[in-house]
């Protein structure tokens, strides 16, 4: 990646996703480079993880995230400081620079694939799987609403297990929209997908207003991968998703990716 880079135009509304498709081990000279950026706390946990598939996965993430934010804001990479909300969800605390008011981001990551999501001035929250592993579709009958896993169960056996993972990433995008984590029961709000290409998103509470707030949107930026996206646009629709594949420190491109599925304004 060029240094200095341009910085990229991040309009209200839009969001800006990040795909960072990775192996388990990294080039020891870039990783050198990757530590340079990291605080003492970050290289403390890093050295946490067991296993090197899972130090470099961190490591990567660390990078990711601060690399990119300062497309965004004249910041340097190191700068950035984060703190975690009540239930852990990540968001910026300094440094106060114009151009980071109300900038926003969330990470997933899943085996191969590393995903953020950025926008300015809008509740968001994204999740990531590898359609490879294995699913527990029997998890819906503990934790999903009655509506959620009966149509789950009605499925063919076959179709089961991608079904399990398009409505638990959904699930995650929402409740890290909501910066809730598992505080918010996964059976206090259900999705239908009977509707090809729709997403349709219900509260179990009638009398809770909220639900025409979210929007979402489905993509599967490779055969083995999926993505849930959540966010709450505020007074207007989010403008677009704009995608980009990224290897940190090194280059991006714009990166095409197909929406599966999205939500209208319910």
């Amino acid at each position: 990646m060029p240094s200095p880079a341009p910085l990229i135009s991040l309009p209200a509304g839009d969001i800006h996703l990040w795909f960072c498709f990775h192996g388990d081990n990294g080039n020891p000279a870039l990783t050198a480079e990757y530590f340079s950026l990291l605080t003492s706390e970050d290289r403390s946990r890093h050295d946490r993880f067991h296993f090197a598939r899972d130090q470099h996965r961190y490591l990567l993430t660390r990078v990711l995230a601060r690399s990119v934010l300062s497309r965004y804001a004249p910041v340097q990479a190191q700068a950035w400081r984060f703190a975690t909300g009540p239930f852990g969800r990540p968001r910026i605390e300094a440094p106060l620079a114009e151009e980071a008011h109300g900038l926003d981001f969330n990470l997933s990551h899943t085996d191969g694939l590393i995903v953020m999501a950025v926008a300015r001035g809008i509740d968001l929250g994204v999740d990531a799987e590898n359609l490879g592993r294995k699913a527990a579709p029997e998890v819906a009958d503990h934790f999903f609403s009655p509506s959620e896993s009966a149509a789950l169960n009605a499925l063919p056996p076959s179709l089961q297990a991608e079904r399990f993972f398009e409505l638990w990433t959904l699930k995650e995008s929402y409740i890290k929209a909501r910066g809730m984590g598992l505080q918010i029961p996964l059976d206090s709000f259900s999705f239908a997908l009977d509707d090809p290409g729709g997403i349709a998103f219900a509260l179990a509470d009638p009398l809770d207003g909220t639900a025409q707030r979210w929007r979402f949107w489905q993509l599967q930026p490779t055969r083995e991968h999926l993505v849930s996206v959540c966010a709450a646009p505020g007074h207007s629709s989010p403008a677009r998703i704009v995608c980009r594949e990224v290897a940190p420190l090194q280059w991006e491109r714009p990166l095409a990716v197909r929406t599966m599925r999205a939500s209208g304004c319910i």
